[in-house]
């Protein structure tokens, strides 16, 4: 009975832990319901790559729109075309066109389309620490990968309680190597060309054209 009494408090306790924080929740709905009402999205971004191991401290800028499935993003001098089933890379130091199918991605690594609504399946929620700069109040949400084969130790997720917008995503690999991707700005419903998901082969008739 008594092995019994200890196992039931070890699965209630298991179970405790295994439940997303109800503040993070509740303030990830409140950023959800921002997201959900809008169908296009226009985000300029700072990134940075740290690893204090090895020396390295990089930032680059880059920007990306986003509707449904569908992006357009330029980042570190290569630019991106999405129309949902197919990824155009576009690398003009090479004059080159690198064609690949979406289902070809990394499964584990964040897509652009998914930036704004990735934290909804795949990890544990918790509360984590408030970071005050000048008059932004960022909250952070600590989302932990469920897959325990995930090179992710952990993700930080801040978001600006003034308005409810993701304000910076913080990733830790468990090789110690720290991702920060920082919202400079954002803008929800932009006015966007019916032609800038589409891949205009004309624009690229002396490039190099690689299909994976």
């Amino acid at each position: 009975m008594k092995n019994v009494l200890i196992f039931n408090l070890l699965l209630v306790i298991s179970t405790l832990y295994a439940q997303n924080d109800i503040k993070a929740d509740n303030l990830l709905n409140k950023v959800s319901q921002k997201i959900d009402q809008s169908k296009s999205y226009k985000i300029d971004f700072t990134y940075t790559l740290e690893n204090k191991l090895e020396g390295i401290n990089q930032d680059s800028k880059g920007s990306v729109i986003i509707k449904e499935d569908s992006y357009v993003l330029n980042f570190m001098g290569i630019s991106q075309i999405c129309d949902s089933k197919y990824i155009y890379t576009i690398v003009d130091e090479n004059e080159e066109v690198i064609i690949s199918t979406v289902d070809d991605e990394d499964e584990q690594t964040i897509k652009p389309s998914q930036l704004l609504n990735f934290y909804r399946t795949g990890y544990l929620l918790l509360w984590d620490r408030l970071e005050i700069n000048n008059k932004d109040k960022i909250q952070f949400i600590k989302l932990i990968p469920i897959d325990s084969n995930s090179e992710i130790s952990h993700l930080l997720l801040g978001i600006d309680i003034s308005d409810y917008n993701i304000s910076k995503l913080v990733e830790i690999g468990k090789n110690k190597t720290k991702t920060i991707l920082k919202v400079n700005s954002i803008t929800y419903n932009p006015l966007i060309n019916e032609k800038t998901f589409l891949f205009d082969k004309s624009k690229y008739e002396n490039y190099y054209i690689e299909n994976l």
